[in-house]
């Protein structure tokens, strides 16, 4: 698809309040669901899917197996999850791994907010609500159902935006601690990856974000805190909270925190490139800045 095309679709969604689907073309399908147990809208890409969900408090859903890998960040309330032979509580902030095909049951251990991502591939094409299988009011397990997988006591919950160090043991996932992302922009932040999907906590300093640039894997920016400005297929953004910027593999975008405060923003890319794409003019000379801001805004 070329820039223009790009350019005449739809790639900024609000999960908030996301209303009827646009006129105009959408960069991925929208899917919605609302009833006692779930409720949300999901995003669906061509290589993950991503979506902002609410659990009723004491909502579960039965033990699964999935061929999509999932992370789940939980954004209030929290979640308890049977994985691997034990019962996990994930925590506000905190995310969780669950690898594909592993056998896994939830549970809202009050009303509970999270962004759930998942890998969409040939093995794995279900949408974020073909296989959620929630019910309301079902009781709170005490024993886990389902079965340790190995010998190794596995992590799987993770506190992503306090990871500033490889914690020991076995991880499901690689834990890339707090760093600087790229040398083309300001994103700083702790990664996990798993086999399909990269996801992250990546935060920018006010005024600063990043040059235009593209990357061969597909990427998607849910914002938490603050305003994201920027560009993506040469058409402006202004994005609040709880707004979901879709960015298709070689699409050009850049973003930026907005000068009125940092900004904290979800990330999820799938696993075919690393975090990182080349700025559009081949250079990474450091990240881009509003006026007034940057190292020599004071000079």
């Amino acid at each position: 698809m070329s820039a223009i095309e790009q350019a005449q679709h739809r790639h900024v969604y609000d999960l908030a309040t996301p209303g009827l689907p646009p006129a105009v073309a959408c960069s991925a399908r929208l899917d919605q669901r609302s009833n006692g147990a779930l409720c949300g809208v999901s995003v669906e890409g061509a290589r993950a899917s991503v979506a902002l969900l609410r659990a009723q408090r004491g909502a579960s859903c039965a033990v699964q197996v999935s061929a999509a890998e999932k992370f789940f960040f939980v954004l209030e309330g929290a979640l308890t999850a049977d994985l691997d032979g034990r019962l996990h509580e994930v925590s506000a902030q905190h995310a969780l791994h669950v690898p594909a095909g592993m056998p896994h049951a939830l549970r809202a251990a009050g009303d509970t907010r999270f962004i759930l991502a998942l890998s969409r591939n040939a093995a794995a094409m279900t949408g974020v609500f073909d296989d959620a299988g929630w019910v309301e009011h079902a009781h709170a397990a005490t024993q886990p159902v389902t079965r340790q997988s190995g010998d190794a006591v596995t992590r799987y919950v993770y506190p992503i935006d306090e990871l500033n160090a490889v914690p020991p043991g076995e991880s499901s996932a690689k834990v890339v601690p707090k760093n600087f992302v790229s040398g083309k922009s300001s994103s700083f932040g702790a990664t996990l990856s798993g086999a399909a999907l990269h996801v992250g906590v990546i935060h920018k300093a006010r005024g600063s974000g990043a040059k235009l640039h593209t990357h061969p894997n597909e990427q998607f920016n849910v914002v938490l805190e603050g305003r994201l400005l920027g560009e993506i297929a040469t058409v402006s953004m202004d994005v609040a909270p709880y707004g979901l910027v879709h960015m298709p593999a070689g699409v050009p975008h850049c973003t930026m925190a907005s000068a009125d405060g940092d900004i904290a923003v979800f990330v999820v890319k799938d696993t075919s490139h690393g975090l990182s794409g080349p700025p559009v003019d081949g250079i990474e000379d450091g990240p881009r800045y509003l006026p007034g801001f940057g190292p020599r805004a004071g000079v």
